[in-house]
């Protein structure tokens, strides 16, 4: 489900790993920050890196929730 004008979009910081022709392998900032692969038709919009590599992306809510990135990570519980 590619993204469509007017869904609800979410903003999340990660680094990217890698680049495919039609994803990216990105490793998130905060929350659960295990690498996940991105695809592109789910990202509205990517920044420039920062000092750190660090790029803001803004990213479909439905592929957020699906992705499991906004989970905290529970190792060590």
């Amino acid at each position: 489900m590619p993204y469509r004008p007017g869904d609800p979009l979410k903003t999340i910081e990660a680094r990217i790993e890698t680049t495919t022709a039609k994803a990216y392998l990105i490793e998130p900032t905060m929350g659960n920050k295990k690498q996940v692969w991105c695809p592109k038709s789910q990202v509205v919009e990517v920044s420039e890196p920062d000092e750190n590599g660090n790029r803001t992306f803004e990213v479909t809510e439905w592929w957020y929730e699906v992705s499991g990135i906004g989970k905290e990570d529970d190792e060590g519980i």
